[in-house]
């Protein structure tokens, strides 16, 4: 009866205990997927929604220029809140193998899919944004409550048994949960915008590399021409020869064109090789069969201006969204640590029962910590640091990414100068330059040095119109593609980095030079003659 006696008088006591243990948010938040959701393309100040929370001694000093940075209100756009409970163990993740269509030509639509099914960098880049959802359903969890048991036994002269149980539980105040998903929420938006930022990396870099094999895929097209040209050559040479209008050397010049011309097709085809080699292994499938691509490399480039590009990169850039979502979550930092200024409240019930004078004791106890010395100055302070420095890191951003596209546009108006001049003045002077070389050479009125010459001459013009196609297409994408590159980089280090100077190709600018070379001072053969 004793027994039953202390369980009925001590189950309200746990029902009202258990019942301030519930914990309602009132700000329900909620996330979709692993996509970063999209914001609006004019940033707004995150600073108007905190100012009336910061004292004028704790307010963080602005930057010099401050005025010219775009913020993001911390209360706009994605406000997480964790998924749903995984029961599974998550599945271990093998590289995917993928093999093309037999005789098949693969287009860039079909290796986009190959990519993001197998790049590693787009697994570990989903894995981040679930770890921090981990964090943010972890930091909004209520403390659980203790329950423990007590024994109370009294000597001869003061007869007392009683046997008890206590619970304690902490009242977490000031809303410190709800303040500590928030900072969460924001940090899953940064990695969010982290994810789809290795995304455009991945996909920037492979068309880059696309282009680089469909570029080594014409060269090899190019040789193999060439080639079919200086055996021709040969042949002429060693006619010539046999009828007694050349000389010996003319056949031996003759036999040195095609065997260079032979050391090119072998030289296109490992470079053809390895530009394949490096696209599969951008697949995340190193080991796909080399097959041959579909496109063209000649096709229309649209014209692109560096002030439109510009108001693109800054509204549509992931890097400076993630910058901003991270002054967001500074600014959410700093109203969680004002909050734990606030102490938390132990609210303690102990129920214990006489066995020798037939009694119930029923203690309550209330205990919080005075903040007479701990006022959590050090994080206060820190967070507001923490705000100046991401203050920066946005304005960091904007000038690195100026100074990438300011780069690739020098670029893009150079390759685009050049392959315009290669295709509608050097190609075709080069390529009737070598037709009237060959028949003078075969009329006996040029030596055969002339048509090893002009012969190289169109090889080169060649080569570098291909050449500065793939730079223009690879440049293209890189202004398209908001500066975003590195697909093989984790995306933990993908923050915007200041570009080295002199990023032009050095084989495109040595083609192009020898071009020139070959140009002032090479002469038509109507004008040898005439000289």
């Amino acid at each position: 009866m004793s027994r039953l006696f202390l369980v009925g008088l001590l189950a309200p006591t746990f029902g009202a205990l258990l019942v301030g243990c519930a914990h309602t948010r009132s700000d329900q938040l909620t996330v979709s997927g692993n996509k970063p959701v999209q914001s609006s393309s004019t940033p707004v100040d995150a600073k108007s929604t905190d100012e009336a929370d910061l004292s004028a001694e704790e307010t963080p000093v602005p930057l010099t220029g401050r005025s010219q940075i775009k913020l993001v209100s911390a209360n706009r756009d994605v406000q997480p809140t964790p998924p749903a409970v995984a029961t599974d163990p998550p599945e271990e993740i093998e590289p995917g193998i993928v093999t093309a269509p037999a005789d098949e030509p693969l287009s860039l639509e079909d290796l986009k899919v190959i990519a993001m099914q197998n790049n590693p960098t787009l697994f570990q880049a989903g894995a981040a944004v679930d770890q921090e959802r981990g964090f943010y359903r972890q930091s909004g969890l209520y403390p659980n409550p203790q329950v423990g048991y007590l024994n109370s036994t009294a000597n001869q002269s003061a007869p007392k048994q009683s046997n008890g149980v206590f619970l304690s539980q902490e009242i977490v105040t000031a809303n410190k949960l709800s303040l500590a998903q928030q900072s969460a929420s924001q940090e899953i938006k940064r990695l969010q915008w982290d994810q789809k930022a290795q995304e455009m990396r991945v996909l920037n870099d492979l068309t880059i590399r696309y282009y680089e094999v469909l570029g080594a895929q014409m060269v090899v097209e190019v040789t193999k021409q060439l080639e079919r040209l200086a055996e021709e050559s040969l042949s002429t040479a060693q006619t010539l020869f046999d009828a007694k209008t050349v000389s010996k050397s003319d056949v031996l010049q003759a036999q040195m064109l095609f065997e260079t011309s032979r050391i090119n097709l072998a030289e296109a085809s490992h470079r053809y090789e390895a530009a394949w080699e490096q696209l599969a292994v951008m697949l995340g499938t190193p080991t796909l069969k080399l097959t041959p691509l579909s496109g063209d490399l000649s096709e229309g480039v649209p014209l692109r201006d560096l002030d439109s590009c510009w108001q693109t990169l800054l509204a549509e850039s992931p890097q400076l969204r993630a910058s901003e979502s991270e002054l967001d979550h500074g600014w959410a930092e700093l109203r969680s640590a004002k909050a734990q200024v606030i102490p938390n409240v132990t609210l303690q019930n102990v129920t214990d029962y006489d066995r020798v004078t037939n009694s119930t004791t029923v203690s309550t106890l209330i205990a919080l910590p005075v903040p007479f010395y701990n006022r959590n100055q050090g994080n206060i302070d820190k967070a507001n640091a923490d705000i100046r420095a991401d203050q920066a890191e946005i304005r960091r951003v904007q000038l690195v990414l100026r100074d990438q596209l300011v780069e690739s546009f020098r670029r893009y108006k150079t390759s685009r100068v050049q392959s315009e001049r290669l295709y509608q003045s050097i190609l075709p002077n080069a390529e009737e330059n070598l037709k009237l070389t060959q028949q003078s050479y075969r009329g006996g009125e040029v030596p055969f040095r002339d048509v090893l010459a002009a012969q190289q001459a169109y090889a080169e013009a060649r080569v570098a119109y291909i050449e500065s196609l793939t730079e223009l297409r690879k440049v293209v994408i890189e202004i398209d593609g908001l500066q975003l590159t590195g697909g093989l980089n984790p995306a933990a280090i993908g923050s915007a980095l200041q570009s080295q100077p002199g990023g032009a190709t050095q084989r495109q600018r040595a083609l192009l030079n020898e071009v020139k070379d070959r140009a002032a001072k090479q002469l038509l053969p109507a004008a040898q003659i005439g000289q």
